[in-house]
């Protein structure tokens, strides 16, 4: 029997990826809980879901997993009420602020049962790298050269909790969108220390809406880093190896390409991986392909690539470059 998922949070990404996902996956949703009730009507009657009342975690119906898309300042309560009645969670990204609040999560839950969903790590583009990076054809990785983002949110616009103040430090760029990319190259420079080199934020308020940085990563792996709201970016990933560079577009179905990206005419083009390792080519399936990843291991007891231990490193690493662009 598939495991019944209660829904925290009826924003647009549970609202427009989420649902749809785990519908068409066949999952049982028990219910949906959003703080804004008439939001959570509005989104439980499209997809015919019912809605869970209540001002406290404790009152919100047992489940097996809760997806908990909230956030981060408003989940503590959330994660502490659902590690005591041992539900599953699966969190949006990016899971925490800081890696101290970041491992005291952690302490709350055994490693398979507790989830962040980084979904990009599901990318066809994001495996086609790690498949070169496992066999080495390049030599060894030198460099990251990340840019992405572009003139595309202000100061007050809209009704997101991006712009919401009581959410300052989860609404910036670097979290909301830049941990993604973050992740990535982490994942791409493999398990090791990291030092912040230097960092600019340009800040609105408290707010950063654009950010900058250079980190020094495992094996000496430099990463140039750049997102923004306020300027355009190239909206890619360069990564330069001992004998070649290759770089990919921020998409999912995005080929990779090898040589000069000043000359791409000239440039080769890798857009698969053999079947076995094939990722997602839609966002759609990308988060199905998380989901797939943390119900597994939880049928397993095993902790799985998507557990939040795992994401632990990118938290600190935007901890780092926060306070770096702060100093």
């Amino acid at each position: 029997m598939s495991p019944s998922i209660g829904i925290v949070g009826a924003g647009d990404i549970v609202r427009k990826m989420h649902l749809p996902v785990l519908q068409a996956m066949g999952l049982r949703i028990a219910w949906l809980h959003d703080a804004a009730e008439l939001r959570a009507r509005a989104v439980g009657d499209a997809y015919q879901v019912p809605v869970a009342l209540g001002q406290d975690p404790d009152e919100l119906p047992a489940c097996d997993v809760v997806l908990l898309a909230v956030p981060v300042p408003a989940r503590a309560a959330y994660l502490e009420s659902f590690a005591r009645r041992g539900m599953a969670v699966f969190c949006e990204k990016p899971f925490a602020l800081s890696a101290d609040e970041h491992r005291r999560y952690l302490g709350l839950f055994e490693p398979h049962r507790l989830g962040c969903g980084y979904m990009r790590r599901f990318y066809g583009s994001t495996r086609i790298v790690e498949n070169l990076l496992r066999h080495g054809w390049l030599g060894a990785l030198q460099a990251i050269r990340v840019g992405e983002g572009g003139r595309s949110r202000g100061s007050g616009s809209g009704s997101s909790f991006l712009d919401d103040p009581r959410f300052a430090a989860a609404g910036g760029v670097l979290m909301d969108l830049g941990t993604h990319t973050l992740d990535l190259a982490l994942q791409f420079a493999g398990e090791g220390e990291f030092a912040v080199e230097r960092s600019a934020l340009t800040l609105d308020g408290n707010v950063d809406r654009h950010a900058e940085a250079r980190v020094r990563l495992a094996r000496g792996i430099t990463l140039d880093y750049a997102v923004s709201w306020l300027a355009p970016q190239p909206n890619r990933i360069l990564l330069e190896f001992a004998s070649a560079s290759a770089w990919m577009n921020i998409g999912p179905d995005a080929p990779v390409y090898l040589g000069d990206p000043a000359r791409p005419r000239e440039a080769l083009e890798i857009s698969a991986v053999p079947a076995t390792e094939a990722g997602a080519t839609t966002p759609n399936q990308a988060f199905a392909l998380e989901w797939r990843e943390f119900l597994g291991g939880l049928e397993a007891r095993r902790e799985s690539r998507v557990s939040a231990r795992a994401a632990l490193a990118t938290t600190a690493l935007a901890e780092d470059i926060r306070r770096a662009g702060h100093a």
